[in-house]
């Protein structure tokens, strides 16, 4: 069954960037990859691949991995806005980047996944931050999920 999942810049970026290396995020981009019922959420707007691409220049490798996800057909487009009542209680919670919102919006309008290493979201358990990984947990009804939590979602 087709799942359509956001991944955030930060998990190329640890991919990819050899200075910022991180090989559960390489082995999380590694699992995606391998398994074709998985999808690339991006937005109408395309400002998630516009940031990835601001972000990660000049890489053949993720070059590629987007010619192979245009060949296989495996992204797909969708709405990134956010309600009103989500936006503003995240921005109350301290959730204050709009870039965030594009990704956490566009999950929500996707299969409501998110793999992300960015501490803003509260995943690693920032205790600042937990009352937004919290809302978007519960309220929101998102998955966001370290490269870990991946990985492991994808071995059970």
């Amino acid at each position: 069954m087709q799942q359509n999942i956001v991944i955030d810049t930060n998990i190329w970026i640890k991919a990819i960037v050899d200075s910022e290396y991180d090989l559960a995020c390489d082995d999380a981009l590694s699992a995606f990859f391998q398994c074709n019922s998985l999808y690339l959420a991006l937005d109408y707007n395309n400002e998630i691949e516009r940031e990835y691409r601001d972000n990660i220049k000049n890489s053949r490798k993720f070059e590629l991995r987007m010619k192979q996800l245009s060949r296989e057909q495996r992204k797909v487009w969708g709405d990134s806005k956010l309600s009103p009542k989500d936006k503003n209680t995240l921005q109350k919670l301290g959730f204050h980047e709009e870039e965030d919102h594009v990704f956490v919006g566009t999950a929500v309008h996707a299969d409501k996944v998110i793999i992300t290493e960015d501490s803003d979201y509260g995943v690693h358990g920032e205790s600042d931050k937990q009352p937004v990984y919290e809302y978007m947990k519960n309220d929101m009804e998102l998955s966001v999920l370290t490269a870990a939590g991946f990985l492991d979602k994808m071995s059970s």
